[in-house]
């Protein structure tokens, strides 16, 4: 019978870094988007059901809030996981717009140089 490869499990101190990382990169996203880190706060706050003020006091490190609940948990990582690939769509779209671009050129400094052949 073949051996199956377990996945290694998370410690909940690293799954709890990665998500207070995960947030972190939600938020300052918002922020770069509105303008308003307070804003930021709320928006993320509301998309992974969450209050701003938990958000706030989680990325801080404050006793004062506990580790998420699952829930919050995978609402986080999910949001994190749209935003990634949000983020992946409009790269490809960048590189594809500025391939086209380069190909425009190419082809326009190809004939400019025909051209300056012919004439001499």
């Amino acid at each position: 019978m073949p051996k199956i490869a377990r996945e290694k499990k998370m410690s909940a101190a690293a799954l709890t870094s990665t998500t207070r990382s995960a947030l972190a990169a939600l938020v300052e996203r918002e922020q770069r988007r509105t303008g308003s880190r307070t804003l930021a706060y709320e928006i993320v706050a509301r998309s992974v059901g969450s209050s701003s003020s938990w958000v706030r006091k989680f990325l801080a490190r404050s006793e004062e809030v506990k580790e998420p609940r699952l829930t919050l948990f995978e609402n986080i990582r999910a949001k994190y996981a749209n935003l990634c690939n949000r983020v992946e769509a409009e790269n490809r779209a960048d590189e594809l717009r500025l391939q086209l671009i380069k190909r425009e050129l190419d082809a326009a400094d190809k004939g400019a140089c025909e051209e300056n052949s012919r004439q001499n």
